[in-house]
């Protein structure tokens, strides 16, 4: 097996070497270029890199030191690079400036509970939860209360309406009763 392998190895080694070069052309060509458009005052981009070395952008693009190269000397990265330390550089003097303005006018108050000690927030937090549990058993309480008179609210409203069938049947009865015995 590691003689396939070492065998594999020699095999391909040309190609290797021949793809190293390659990357070195690479870098070497997008160097010159660049250096030949930051002598000239030209700024350096993509366009300007064709033209000067024929280089297309894929061509560096997938080779990662001349990628490298060129990202280093992009006029526009390099202009956006100075926008975003200019950027840091404003946003920290803003903020510090907001820092000191706050601490000068305003000095917070110390949080209360902060003047206690361990055992004593302790003690403070269990019984305050044996709050909660009583409040919360009162509040079950309520609820079952209330629902025991939505359901007696509920029978009395089923009760009424058979009592009020009935008067209507009753008087309807008494009706006829007196209409057969005025016939």
């Amino acid at each position: 097996m590691s003689e396939q392998r070492s065998s594999d190895e020699e095999r391909y080694a040309h190609l290797r070497a021949n793809a190293t070069s390659q990357k070195q052309g690479t870098v070497d060509r997008l160097s010159r270029a660049i250096a030949t458009l930051e002598a000239e005052g030209r700024p350096v981009n993509t366009f300007t890199i064709k033209e000067v070395s024929g280089l297309d952008y894929m061509a560096y693009y997938r080779n990662a030191e001349a990628l490298a190269l060129f990202r280093t000397h992009s006029t526009h990265l390099r202009k956006e690079r100075e926008k975003e330390r200019a950027k840091r550089r404003r946003s920290r003097h803003e903020q510090s400036k907001q820092e000191e303005a706050i601490h000068e006018v305003q000095v917070e108050p110390r949080d209360r509970l902060l003047n206690y000690k361990k055992p004593e927030l302790v003690a403070k937090l269990r019984a305050a939860q044996a709050e909660r549990e009583q409040m919360e058993q009162r509040y079950h309480a309520l609820l079952q209360e209330h629902m025991q008179c939505g359901l007696t609210i509920t029978r009395l409203e089923a009760q009424q309406a058979e009592f009020q069938a009935f008067m209507e049947r009753f008087r309807s009865s008494l009706r006829q009763e007196e209409y057969d015995s005025h016939s």
